[in-house]
């Protein structure tokens, strides 16, 4: 009956273990509260295999294994919240007409803001992405809806140690150019977890090896309560 407890209590505590390291394999670790998160890995990542889906006339243009790096930022407050202007880059891989995958980039201006934040920046709050336009070669280009409101949350907890918690998604919405602006196709890829014709960009979405790392941990406790 003690072996029994004591299985079942290594168990629930490799689950306990494991559920902890998932909530915190997602987002990103940073020595301060500040958005964007002044760290070298804050990228935003696309949960869904394809990043965005633009159909035109004998046309389609896929976006996939998108990483999108805000790498210089500035704050300041506005009537309605926190907002926040930084250049970024987008690299990927994108498809035209079923092709091959090839190598994509993009760089331009991004203005985001922040409704209700905290005093103090910690806490969960809304955001919205208010525009974006990026540039890559050959005259194509990727902006955020001009019509479409783009939302997303943050979240911002203190862990201790001089290090905060940022979790942080926005519902993208985004058009393609491939004649320098001239004329503009919107993504038509279905959003699994927004508004569809969205994107959903997740700082830090968890690496699979490290949660194939957690599952066999957890599958080793169990395989360890069954020989006890």
């Amino acid at each position: 009956m003690i072996r029994r407890i004591s299985g079942m209590m290594i168990v629930l505590g490799s689950l306990a273990f494991c559920s902890q390291a998932l909530a915190h394999s997602a987002g990103r670790n940073a020595p301060s509260p500040d958005l964007p998160p002044i760290i070298p890995d804050n990228e935003y990542l696309s949960p869904a295999d394809v990043h965005a889906r633009y159909s035109g006339p004998a046309l389609e243009v896929v976006l996939s294994k998108i990483e999108h790096q805000p790498f210089a930022g500035t704050s300041f407050p506005d009537p309605q919240g926190e907002r926040h202007h930084f250049e970024s880059q987008v690299r990927g891989q994108v498809s035209i007409n079923g092709g091959p995958p090839q190598p994509f980039m993009a760089n331009g201006p991004v203005d985001t803001i922040a409704y209700g934040r905290p005093p103090g920046g910690l806490g969960t709050f809304d955001t919205e992405m208010l525009s974006m336009t990026l540039t890559g070669g050959g005259g194509v280009m990727i902006r955020e809806s001009p019509t479409l409101p783009s939302l997303g949350k943050s979240s911002i907890t203190d862990i201790g140690g001089g290090l905060y918690h940022i979790d942080s998604f926005f519902d993208v919405f985004t058009e393609l150019s491939l004649d320098g602006g001239a004329s503009w196709i919107p993504n038509s890829e279905p959003n699994p977890y927004g508004p569809g014709g969205s994107t959903r960009v997740v700082l830090g979405i968890p690496e699979p090896a490290s949660v194939a790392l957690l599952a066999l941990g957890l599958l080793g406790a169990c395989g360890l309560v069954r020989r006890r």
